[in-house]
């Protein structure tokens, strides 16, 4: 009888293991690798702007004040600066992050803010440590670290990884 309860056991398992790989594996084929993303799961609406607008998206107010690279010399990589205001619309205290705010250069490539470089450009202060307090707006600047010769052709500044951001075309 031992033997039985055993080899019952060991079918059981050896079919739900193979209904559980049948199932994942029409799962996965019924996926379109074809397909485009979608906008998935962010939440309010883009906008896009210039430097010196203002433009709203879920939790923050942005506006791109400046944006000025240094010289590009024999060094492969320079640092951009931007100047940017933020304003917390939301009623509560809002995080940011500094992986989620990115400079796009030519060719579609993009970088995300150096969070060190931007620290000491803030003198010594990290910005994206403490949240920003409802209501509140500050000034400070962004550096993003590049590669090449060619400046940054649009800078996307976002409160969430859900948030849809705002695109700011910079000259």
């Amino acid at each position: 009888p031992v033997w039985l309860l055993v080899s019952g056991a060991a079918a059981v398992v050896v079919g739900v293991v193979g209904v559980a790989g049948w199932t994942a594996t029409r799962q996965v084929t019924s996926v379109d690798t074809d397909s485009r993303p979608t906008s998935g799961a962010r939440h309010g609406t883009s906008a896009s702007g210039v430097v010196g607008v203002p433009l709203r998206e879920s939790a923050f107010e942005f506006t791109v004040y400046r944006m000025a690279c240094s010289p590009a010399g024999a060094a492969s990589r320079r640092q951009c600066q931007a100047t940017v205001g933020v304003r917390n619309l939301t009623a509560e205290h809002q995080a940011w992050h500094g992986e989620l705010q990115r400079a796009y250069l030519p060719g579609g490539r993009w970088v995300t803010t150096d969070v060190p470089a931007t620290r000491m450009a803030n003198l010594g202060r990290d910005v994206f440590a403490q949240p920003l307090a409802a209501g509140s707006r500050t000034v400070l600047p962004l550096v993003f670290t590049v590669d090449g010769r060619e400046p940054p052709e649009q800078l996307e500044l976002r409160s969430g990884v859900f948030s849809a951001g705002v695109r700011v075309d910079v000259p």
